[in-house]
């Protein structure tokens, strides 16, 4: 049974289809995995974005690196709606209203990218493996989660998020606010098959947001990039790893 929540709020809208669709507006956190990511070469090639709001992404992505395709996925479907009559990209370009784990066929890209989309949601596990089989051997799954050096928590009543426009307190619908332990984190990592040939991520420490209630003060916010290996599970090797955290994440 999926028991993620098929957001409704007009207030998605209202923020995306404006916000973050320039390269300046993102992160450093994701800046920096796409340009680890991109190469010398900037290449991202098929790009699914997986919470792709009104698909300002795709626009930041098409300044920076060379896309041979842009699909947005989103639960929301008037951001859909508006991406799809609103939204130009240089590049083909495909908005899809469907909750990842309902999509089908299952078709596979080079880059799949899941930015404030899986842990801002119910079945985040089953989210992250969705996106996992959607990526094409040798490419990447760009993901960001929120953590802390002690247990997690996946749970509505206790982390949650209004959905609000910036600066205002109301919001017509309330958000999953999860968060991840480290080491829980890694160990889902470790069980995505076939096993990841390489993970790294950037992170640092910061405040949840203001529109959040949660049982933690602080998290670090990170942005990982997955790399698949071979589809063989046979040639499985140990993951390599980079992170660049604050050390006191991993106590």
């Amino acid at each position: 049974m999926n028991r993620n929540i098929k957001y409704k709020s007009k207030e998605l809208l209202e923020i995306y289809k404006h916000d973050r669709q320039k390269w300046d507006e993102f992160y450093p956190s994701e800046r920096w995995v796409f340009e680890k990511i991109g190469g010398n070469n900037r290449v991202l090639g098929d790009v699914l974005d997986v919470g792709c709001a009104c698909g300002g992404l795709g626009i930041a992505l098409t300044q920076e690196f060379i896309l041979n395709s842009y699909t947005g996925v989103d639960i929301n479907e008037d951001a859909v709606i508006w991406a799809r009559k609103e939204r130009k990209l240089p590049v083909s370009a495909t908005f899809i209203a469907r909750d990842i784990i309902e999509l089908h066929p299952c078709e596979q890209y080079d880059t799949v990218v899941s930015l404030s989309c899986a842990d801002w949601n119910v079945e985040t596990g089953r989210m992250i493996d969705a996106c996992w089989k959607r990526v094409r051997s040798g490419g990447y799954f760009v993901l960001s989660l929120r953590l802390s050096p002690v247990k997690g928590i996946n749970n509505t009543k206790m982390s949650y998020q209004r959905i609000s426009i910036p600066g205002s307190e109301k919001g017509s619908e309330v958000a999953n606010y999860v968060v991840f332990g480290f080491k829980e984190a890694m160990e889902m990592m470790g069980k995505l098959s076939p096993l990841p040939d390489s993970v790294g991520a950037y992170g640092y420490w910061g405040r949840p947001s203001p529109s959040a209630f949660t049982p933690f003060e602080r998290l670090v916010f990170a942005v990982f990039y997955i790399k698949k290996g071979s589809n063989d599970p046979d040639s499985a090797k140990e993951m390599k790893t980079e992170f660049n955290f604050p050390l006191d994440i991993f106590l």
